[in-house]
């Protein structure tokens, strides 16, 4: 009896989704999603007078378009995407009653609880103003360490809990929506390979694989316009093509729809339709084929500095004989009886330029914590499984002095690290060397500070905004880069924050230099420019780097330059 009326109720529930939905489609059929005709996009805060962040914008997404929104540079693409959530001031506003989304206006829908942004560069407050020990994660002993992906990010769904949290007894029409949401829930996470993962801890999941539960954390909250800012960062080869599937079935269903913000680096989806291409303060938007044709002479351009930046390289081909900095033999990593690292041998030495590539999951970021001593097992590699750092076994080396032999790169780092006022750009490089620039000898502190100079005048803006030779200013600060280096860190950009971290990697010539996912959220610019440093001197021949990325184009060496490539695959891994 229970069933039958079950049964009723689904119906029943299933009949009012399609009605509701059919009757926003029906009425939005009618208005376009997004709507800015000439107006002015300025900051909060910023005068009519004051320049504005994008001028004369004319951009219009109607129903049935799928759009992806391109940025030259990062920074002016999340600014974009930014508008729609509110955080930057339209002028003049878009007439009402239609706003901004004129789609949201029959009924009146709040545009603060339907449309969404999950964004995948680096967030740049995401640490507040204290360091959190992101290396806890490798241990999972704590009991909020033992906190799984279903109750992190899915806990808050009451699937099918007949006696909710609250107390009340759900109706049999409140189940049914339940068990609807719960369908949608299990189709995404089988479909992006989800599934086998909610029952493990967050914290031993890879960075694309928490993504992926953000994007199905996202959808189930239910908006119905999803912006996602560069979704496809940190994702391996197999996965691209997988949630694109999802993304366009998702936003042909309109459930929700979505707008994607990508770099210029990233493919476009075939079935992307309209682009709004960003350069500088200016906004092109158009049909797809029009819009890249027009940005076609880019491209070329763009081909040009990257064939010069991957052939220009200082690095001599076969570096096989300098000292090893890391080596394993049989080196094994396991959770009880889950294997996350199987009989890796691999040997690191001086001069070596690596490329570390595997599948999301395949222990790419355990594999990196073990050659920076962050992981508890490195410890304990002992009999017919070695780990050596610096030829000495990781027991016997003071972690201080670990660190000070490696610059590290990495999302983990790049969120943990503190935003606090009052902390410049100098500030933060300087944290590259152990111990700062306290008790020091005159002749050392004057080595870090010409180091520091060294590297702004390397990456800062000089390098990126006029393209200025890496290494032409000596050890005096240009003043563009002297001004960028007393800026606060928390009040730069994302990929500003993402190359003063690079900065800070090597200031301090370490040994071994490990750079994951090193280009998130920088501009096409910002990448070129440390392309370019890498290659021509930035790193040493004394210095071992290791590049982990899914992208073999962001690699700034190739095989012709020495490049070695080693490969994970469910845990194993040999050299390719």
């Amino acid at each position: 009896m229970f069933a039958s009326r079950s049964q009723k109720a689904v119906g029943l529930a299933t009949k009012r989704t399609a009605l509701k939905l059919r009757l926003y489609s029906d009425r939005a059929a009618a208005n376009s999603i997004v709507q800015i005709s000439r107006s002015n996009i300025y900051r909060f805060g910023d005068p009519n007078f004051a320049a504005p962040v994008f001028r004369d914008v004319e951009w219009t997404i109607d129903e049935g378009e799928s759009w992806a929104v391109i940025g030259t540079g990062s920074k002016q693409k999340t600014a974009l995407l930014q508008t729609l959530l509110g955080h930057l001031r339209i002028t003049p506003p878009p007439p009402l009653p239609g706003g901004l989304f004129p789609f949201l206006s029959d009924p009146p829908r709040d545009p603060h609880t339907c449309v969404a942004l999950v964004s995948f560069a680096h967030r740049p407050r995401a640490a507040g103003g204290a360091f959190y020990d992101y290396t806890s994660r490798y241990g999972a002993v704590r009991e909020e360490d033992r906190i799984t992906l279903r109750e992190s990010m899915f806990g808050e769904y009451d699937f099918l809990n007949i006696q909710p949290k609250g107390g009340k007894v759900k109706t049999p029409v409140e189940v049914a929506q339940d068990e609807v949401k719960k369908g949608i829930f299990e189709d995404l996470t089988s479909r992006l390979g989800l599934s086998s993962l909610l029952d493990l801890p967050l914290i031993a999941l890879s960075n694309g694989q928490t993504r992926r539960a953000r994007i199905v954390k996202a959808i189930l909250s239910e908006p119905e316009l999803l912006v996602l800012d560069e979704p496809l960062t940190g994702l391996d080869v197999n996965t691209r093509p997988i949630l694109l599937d999802v993304l366009r079935s998702l936003h042909e269903s309109r459930s929700p729809r979505i707008i994607m913000g990508l770099r210029m680096q990233d493919p476009v989806p075939d079935w992307i339709s309209h682009i709004a291409l960003v350069t500088g303060e200016t906004i092109l938007t158009g049909v797809k084929d029009e819009i890249m044709s027009k940005h076609a002479e880019h491209h070329a351009k763009e081909a040009e500095h990257r064939m010069a930046s991957t052939t220009q390289s200082y690095l001599q081909p076969g570096l096989d004989h300098g000292k090893p900095v890391v080596d394993m033999q049989n080196v094994n990593v396991s959770y009880g009886p889950r294997k996350v690292l199987k009989n890796i041998n691999w040997t690191i030495r001086e001069g070596q330029r690596w490329h570390l590539q595997g599948a999301n999951g395949s222990g790419k970021t355990t594999l990196i914590s073990l050659l920076t001593g962050d992981h508890p097992q490195s410890y304990t590699q002992r009999g017919s499984s070695n780990l050596e750092l610096f030829s000495r076994p990781r027991q016997r080396i003071p972690t201080p002095l670990l660190r000070s032999l490696i610059g590290v790169v990495s999302p983990e780092l790049a969120n943990a690290y503190p935003r606090r006022a009052g902390v410049s750009v100098f500030d933060v490089v300087g944290t590259g060397f152990d111990g700062g620039f306290g008790a020091l000898s005159d002749e050392v502190r004057q080595w870090r500070v010409k180091r520091v100079h060294e590297v702004l005048n390397g990456l800062g803006p000089t390098s990126w905004e006029t393209e200025t030779s890496s290494f032409a200013a000596g050890d005096e600060l240009l003043e563009p880069n002297e001004i960028f280096s007393k800026r606060d860190f928390v009040d730069l950009s994302a990929g500003e924050q993402s190359i003063v971290l690079l900065m800070r990697a090597l200031v301090s010539h370490p040994q071994l230099v490990l750079l994951d996912e090193v280009w998130s959220g920088m501009d096409e610019n910002m990448v070129r420019a440390a392309r370019r440093y890498l290659c021509e001197g930035g790193v040493g021949s004394d210095q071992a780097v290791v590049v982990i990325s899914h992208w073999e184009e962001e690699v700034p060496w190739t095989v012709r330059d020495g490049l070695r490539r080693f490969k994970l695959d469910d845990g194993g891994g040999e050299e390719l």
